[in-house]
């Protein structure tokens, strides 16, 4: 269902500050001063963003928009701040976006790691739309975000496409598992549970509750404007002034399409997942310290672990997130 101007503008008033602040601010715009021209836009999400339980060490999480993943990476290296193989990181960006990579320090005053998700304008366009690939891009940026840095008006506007594009598409992906009567809020808890389900992340039982609770005031405008848009689209029925329910049963077809598009999700994620070792800096450092902070377990590595991660440290961290799914 193509977006409503209503749904626009209320995503744009969220999403553009009129004079970005905080350490958020200048480490994207240090980002770009080290990333050069090609870089089109930072779009700021995650933890820091929304405040869910952040600590000292959470990372800055960022989509860093390019227009050619090579000249984005040779500016890093050049400023050296990237310690990969410029080709290898194009390449592998090419083959299977986004990449992440990490920059350590860049004007924050607390020492901390931007965790950027690099991928070009049209690609993050393809993928909040019906055309894309997988869960990545759309699975985050349905939440609260914030537009940092943008080169033009022009870009601001495809920009605006894409973020307004995973709003719009949530109902595609979450049917089956709505409520037969929901409000915005239960609409809203349903997305985060079943979008942090499906993916492989070190997140831990009652997560989508305390996103809920840190993003219940953006969530509940702009999804409040998307349900009623829905309704008068056709795709809703109104029962009350803020109860809605499905207008079309939730066939088997549509329910294999989902399972399926989920499932190629997972698999596409855990190919990240190694492609991660070879773009992003201290990973392993970095991996340990996410679990530690989302668990409260103290992980302490051993000598084979930290020397050959793929072949020791990978069981373990499937046998975590086993146990992780398993207490949801």
């Amino acid at each position: 269902m193509p977006a409503s101007e209503r749904l626009r503008a209320a995503v744009a008033a969220r999403v553009f500050p009129r004079s970005p602040q905080g350490d958020a601010a200048s480490v994207a715009h240090a980002i770009v001063g080290k990333g050069g021209d090609s870089v089109l836009a930072v779009v700021f999400f995650g933890s820091r963003k929304t405040q869910a339980n952040p600590d000292a060490w959470s990372g800055y999480d960022f989509f860093v928009l390019t227009r050619d993943y090579g000249e984005f990476y040779r500016s890093l290296a050049a400023a050296g701040v990237l310690r990969r193989s410029v080709r290898l990181v194009s390449t592998l960006n090419a083959i299977l976006p986004p990449n992440q990579i990490s920059i350590r320090d860049l004007g924050a005053e607390t020492p901390t790691v931007a965790k950027c998700a690099v991928v070009s304008l049209k690609t993050l366009l393809r993928d909040t739309s019906e055309r894309r690939r997988d869960h990545f891009c759309a699975g985050r940026l349905f939440q609260p975000t914030e537009v940092l840095y943008v080169r033009d008006e022009q870009v601001a506007g495809k920009v605006l496409d894409a973020l307004v594009g995973a709003h719009a598409l949530t109902l595609s992906w979450v049917r089956p598992w709505l409520p037969e009567v929901f409000g915005v809020e239960a609409y809203c808890r349903t997305l985060l549970r079943v979008s942090l389900g499906r993916e492989i992340r070190a997140e831990p039982r009652g997560r989508s509750d305390a996103l809920w609770g840190a993003q219940q005031e953006y969530l509940t405008e702009v999804y409040g404007v998307l349900l009623r848009d829905l309704a008068e689209a056709g795709e809703l029925d109104v029962r009350s002034d803020a109860a809605y329910s499905l207008a079309r049963r939730v066939t088997l077809a549509e329910r294999v399409r989902i399972e399926a598009y989920f499932r190629r999700s997972v698999v596409r994620a855990t190919a990240r997942w190694f492609k991660y070792m070879l773009t992003f800096d201290d990973w392993l450092e970095y991996i340990v310290r996410k679990a530690r902070r989302h668990t409260g377990e103290d992980i302490v590595l051993t000598r084979r672990e930290k020397r050959l991660p793929i072949v020791f440290l990978w069981p373990r961290v499937i046998r975590y997130l086993r146990r992780k799914d398993r207490k949801k």
